[in-house]
């Protein structure tokens, strides 16, 4: 138990151990929430719980499902097209309907009341020879993630997408709104533009704990057994490459969290008061966030949108032949040999050699599996 909490705290985390089903558990951290400490030494308490209350609301949901037959219902999910899926997620009002409208042939409900989008809307963004999805997301609210307005189905949009559009509303504290958002993503388990950590987990039907890097997390490798075995694993390779506290630790064995890639859109650029409220967005977040205003014409958007997606436009051609028409499109950094398995799984192995236009020093150059390409290469496969 956490110290200096309240009495009220400490019956609800004594209901909370000794409840016996999903619905008992759900009222008791209910409970610790309202009466934990507000200051803010508490605040990894605080996030804990709100995290305990997300998962055991999904849990309910999931055995709620099971029992009446029907499909899960505690997600969205939108069929994934184009190249990549964009999804905008935002507080009410930020301005996503707008920007759908904007970028894309989508047609969404605008209105000036809270949560007229009450299911995902996706659209189509044209860029060039390239489609992107993009795909807006119902209203999160502070406190979504344990149920509130719409509860977590938005943000389990945010789960499956590919990137992550924060859209912000100039009009009002551009910073609260971003935090509140990646505060309520954290507690589904959802982190942005941050590396997953280098830490590999690899479960056995036998052998034991066979633990390397122990030393590098929090409490050193007794601590990690310990965690190990208050998760029921006893056989299991675990090798830690950096680094860990144990919360990380934690979050790596159980699997919850993904890691995304995100930017922001800033909206209402010319609202009283919008400059300042911007660049108070930029001091905070800037160092982390590639920020992008919206008060521009849709093609500077959306070319800023697809330069901040990372990615990369591929053109295939045969010997002798024209270039394609459709680009191959694949994440920076991309070299020959992920061409050729983009083309077909087996064709990297009999790949001899390939030719470049474009980024080589000069037109159809030969070079090697792992020439690392350029957005608009052109590219002659030979096996």
């Amino acid at each position: 138990m956490p110290t200096n909490v309240t009495h009220e705290y400490a019956n609800a985390e004594e209901l909370y151990v000794r409840a016996k089903t999903i619905e008992e558990k759900i009222a008791a951290t209910e409970e610790m929430i309202r009466h934990a400490p507000k200051h803010k030494g508490a605040e990894k308490l605080l996030k804990m719980l709100k995290q305990r209350l997300a998962k055991l609301r999904e849990d309910l949901e999931e055995k709620r499902e099971k029992k009446s037959g029907r499909g899960a219902s505690q997600s969205f999910a939108v069929k994934r097209e184009g190249a990549v899926q964009v999804v905008l997620i935002g507080a009410p009002n930020s301005g996503k309907s707008v920007l759908m409208g904007k970028l894309t042939a989508a047609k969404p409900e605008v209105a000036d009341y809270p949560f007229t989008t009450v299911e995902p809307q996706p659209g189509m963004m044209q860029f060039e020879d390239v489609q992107i999805q993009m795909v807006e997301a119902p209203a999160v609210v502070e406190g979504s993630s344990i149920g509130k307005g719409l509860g977590a189905k938005p943000l389990s949009l945010a789960r499956s997408g590919d990137v992550i559009a924060i859209v912000a509303d100039a009009s009002s504290d551009l910073v609260g709104q971003v935090s509140t958002i990646l505060n309520e993503l954290v507690t589904v388990g959802i982190k942005v533009n941050k590396k997953p950590p280098a830490v590999l987990i690899e479960r056995r039907p036998s052998g034991g704990l066979e633990i390397k890097g122990g030393n590098l997390v929090e409490g050193g490798e007794i601590k990690v057994k310990q965690m190990l075995l208050d998760h029921g694993v006893h056989n299991v390779v675990v090798a830690i490459d950096e680094p860990l506290d144990a919360e990380e630790f934690t979050e790596a064995l159980e699997g919850r969290v993904v890691y995304k890639k995100a930017f922001i859109l800033v909206s209402k650029c010319d609202s009283i008061g919008a400059d300042r409220r911007i660049q108070d967005l930029k001091w905070e977040f800037g160092g982390e966030f590639k920020i992008l205003l919206t008060d521009r014409p849709a093609e500077r958007i959306k070319r800023e949108v697809y330069e901040n997606l990372g990615l990369i436009r591929i053109y295939t051609k045969p010997p002798d032949g024209a270039p394609a028409k459709r680009p191959l499109v694949l994440p920076k950094n991309s070299n020959v040999a992920d061409v050729a398995r983009e083309v077909h799984k087996d064709f990297a192995n009999r790949l001899k050699f390939a030719k470049v236009w474009g980024s080589s020093k000069f037109p159809g150059q030969q070079v090697p599996k792992d020439y690392v390409l350029q957005d608009k290469d052109v590219i002659e496969l030979h096996v």
